[in-house]
């Protein structure tokens, strides 16, 4: 191996090591009342509501994720996110009630998640509709596809895959595997 190729992936290399401001970041948070696990890394990210994030042990939280707690303060987690998670850049989780991530999942850049939907009476304008919250369940070792969208509701089994660009509108039993808007079965995992 030439010189120049290795000094190139040594300079690749420290660039993933957290560097100071993670530290801090980390730290900050925690004192804010969020819940994070030894070994996670989180890069800058908005978090309106700390206390109502509780990650696990080594995830990877890439840049530009919001979790945005959007609701009255109320004691948390609602926000719950297991151990060696992978969460790229510009993910949404857009929560009012409660969302849960199982452990050794990944979640590819542009993904929105949503736990809640307006009412359409006629008889009140739409800022007024009753909110219809439910609960979004992920599985252990979960793949979500890039600019994927997963709604109120939704359930999905350990080993699901979910292909890019997505919407899940349904719940998805373990091991299958769903693509498209609306997201339909395709196959099972063998």
């Amino acid at each position: 191996m030439a010189p120049n190729e290795i000094i190139q992936r040594f300079i690749r290399r420290a660039a993933l090591l957290p560097g100071p401001g993670a530290f801090i970041r980390k730290s900050y948070l925690q004192i804010l009342g969020g819940k994070i696990g030894r070994g996670t890394r989180i890069s800058p990210c908005r978090i309106p509501w700390p206390h109502q994030l509780m990650i696990g042990e080594k995830c990877v939280l890439e840049p530009d994720i919001y979790f945005k707690f959007d609701w009255y303060w109320k004691s948390g987690p609602n926000i719950v996110i297991g151990d060696r998670v992978f969460i790229g850049r510009g993910v949404e989780f857009n929560v009012q009630g409660r969302i849960q991530i199982g452990d050794d999942c990944l979640i590819a850049s542009g993904c929105i998640f949503v736990d809640h939907n307006h009412g359409m009476d006629l008889t009140r304008p739409m800022r007024g509709q009753v909110q219809d919250i439910r609960p979004i369940e992920i599985g252990n070792n979960v793949w979500i596809g890039a600019n994927s969208v997963i709604l109120k509701g939704i359930e999905i089994g350990d080993g699901a895959v979910v292909g890019a660009g997505s919407v899940v509108t349904k719940c998805i039993p373990a091991n299958e595997i769903w693509c498209g808007n609306p997201a339909r079965k395709t196959r099972e995992r063998k």
